[in-house]
């Protein structure tokens, strides 16, 4: 059995506590226009031309091979709760591929985290469930019409799977919200937000400033990213002032 990935990032230090091996994962079946790895939202391998040579955007790994390269810092998670933790695009759409993996990882106590948009099918969510010890839930656009035509999302399969969370072990759960005026700082969205995070006031909040790191990738997929309005340091303080109303975990941090 195999996994597609885009990449393995050794020595993570923002997804997750402590030192932490990031694993990449290919497909999404949401299309946000912000998107910093657009080579993870086609589940497809891709190819492209960089500098003449031919190359390609995702590969097919074994379970055997992914985790021998986890196991490679398990010195470093057992120091400072560091682990594995598993990016995307959406990883829980791999979710059954990677199951002999995540049981695995758990007999040798690595910590597994996810980073999720939690707009996946519900049973997916459910086999996950038992091998999260971390998880970093987004929250982007929370009006339904919007989420459906911008995003290709769905905000009720959102809100259950939020349901099925809460009702769950996971004992550290963290929102994570990508600031944009054009989209995420909309008066409406930003009320659904303050809302949303009231309800859940012992997880953590972080917001943090879209960018263009990953200009460059669009331009080898011949994507166009959108251009976003700059988003101030003043800016970002006020509307984390604000959300500190309703949840007062939040904060903001640097991606």
């Amino acid at each position: 059995m195999t996994i597609r990935i885009t990449n393995i990032q050794h020595f993570s230090l923002q997804d997750g506590p402590g030192i932490r091996t990031t694993i990449f994962l290919k497909g999404c079946n949401l299309n946000c226009p912000w998107c910093c790895n657009p080579e993870t939202i086609n589940y497809n391998i891709e190819k492209y031309t960089e500098k003449g040579l031919k190359k390609e955007f995702g590969y097919d790994i074994s379970i055997k091979e992914l985790e021998k390269e986890i196991l490679k810092d398990k010195i470093y998670y057992s120091k400072n709760n560091g682990g594995v933790t598993f990016s995307g695009g959406e990883p829980l759409l791999q979710i059954k591929e990677l199951k002999p993996l995540l049981n695995n990882l758990k007999e040798k106590n690595i910590n597994i985290c996810f980073e999720t948009a939690l707009q996946i099918p519900s049973k997916l969510l459910k086999i996950a469930i038992k091998y999260i010890d971390e998880i970093f839930i987004d929250i982007k656009i929370l009006t339904e019409k919007e989420a459906k035509t911008i995003l290709n999302g769905n905000i009720n399969l959102y809100y259950n799977n939020l349901e099925i969370i809460s009702n769950s072990n996971i004992k550290n759960i963290t929102f994570r919200i990508p600031i944009n005026k054009e989209y995420t700082m909309k008066k409406d969205n930003i009320n659904k937000i303050s809302e949303l995070i009231s309800k859940y006031p012992n997880y953590n909040v972080e917001i943090f400033k879209i960018h263009n790191i990953g200009e460059s990738k669009y331009k080898l997929l011949n994507r166009k990213l959108q251009n976003f309005t700059n988003i101030t340091d003043k800016e970002i303080n006020e509307i984390c002032k604000k959300l500190k109303k309703y949840n007062k975990n939040i904060k903001i941090i640097k991606i």
